[in-house]
């Protein structure tokens, strides 16, 4: 179990296949001024120089400390939750990997809470593609004019760190749930879908309609281990239930 301490929530700022340097720069100035320092890029196309150092300002330590990783998954390994960003909100109720909350809300739901949290930026251009959202645990969107949508990766990273350095400061009054909490309580939960003769496609949707909901919640350790013991109990219950017929 996790030790609670006075310290901010660890927030994790990861970059996807960056196309340029100067975003890289911009988003490190960003982060330092609003007090993060954890960068993380996916597979960059721009190699970092003199031009991406001089937008970055005095953020050269938070250059100086990226960390590179050659996949999407490794990159949110050890998270224990992660926020997806996109400026393709979906108005369809059928789509569920783009029900997106807003920076304000993430920031509500992440305040005073002891964890791990990743907040990813997708490519300049074509940002984070469907199935790269859905390893994420929610999906933020920032409210903007319908009639052009799509920040600059640095802008849209300023306000996220605006909202979330604004619930900052607080000591820590609780924990996020793990991943592994996660998996277990999804696991389980399919076990038991599976179980009642629901059919795979609508299997699949319920899964990613329940990772939505943990992901907004920003459930906590507690809740996480209590959900996961019910729905363990429940799989347990109608397996043995089919194992008499």
């Amino acid at each position: 179990m996790k030790t609670l301490d006075s310290t901010l929530t660890d927030f994790r700022v990861i970059l996807v296949e960056p196309n340029f340097e100067e975003s890289i720069g911009f988003v490190a100035r960003a982060m330092k001024n609003f007090g993060l320092s954890n960068l993380h890029v996916v597979n960059p196309k721009a190699i970092l120089g003199a031009d991406g150092r001089m937008r970055g300002g005095h953020a050269q330590d938070v250059l100086d400390s990226i960390v590179e990783h050659s996949s999407f998954g490794e990159a949110l390994e050890g998270l224990d939750l992660s926020i997806g960003t996109t400026a393709q909100k979906s108005y369809a109720s059928f789509n569920l990997v783009r029900k997106t909350m807003s920076p304000r809300e993430l920031g509500a739901v992440v305040k005073s809470q002891a964890g791990k949290v990743g907040i990813v930026f997708g490519r300049e251009g074509t940002g984070l593609t469907n199935a790269e959202l859905d390893q994420c645990d929610a999906t933020l969107t920032i409210p903007a004019s319908r009639e052009y949508q799509t920040l600059n990766m640095s802008h849209a990273a300023a306000i996220v760190f605006y909202e979330l350095h604004l619930t900052s400061g607080e000591s820590a009054t609780d924990e996020l749930a793990s991943e592994q909490v996660k998996r277990t309580i999804l696991r389980f939960m399919s076990e038991s879908v599976t179980q009642s003769g629901m059919e795979e496609r609508d299997r699949s949707l319920l899964a990613r309609a329940f990772r939505n909901i943990l992901g907004r919640s920003a459930l906590r350790h507690r809740e996480g281990s209590l959900l996961a013991e019910a729905l363990r109990r429940v799989a347990e219950t109608l397996t043995q239930d089919v194992n008499s017929l």
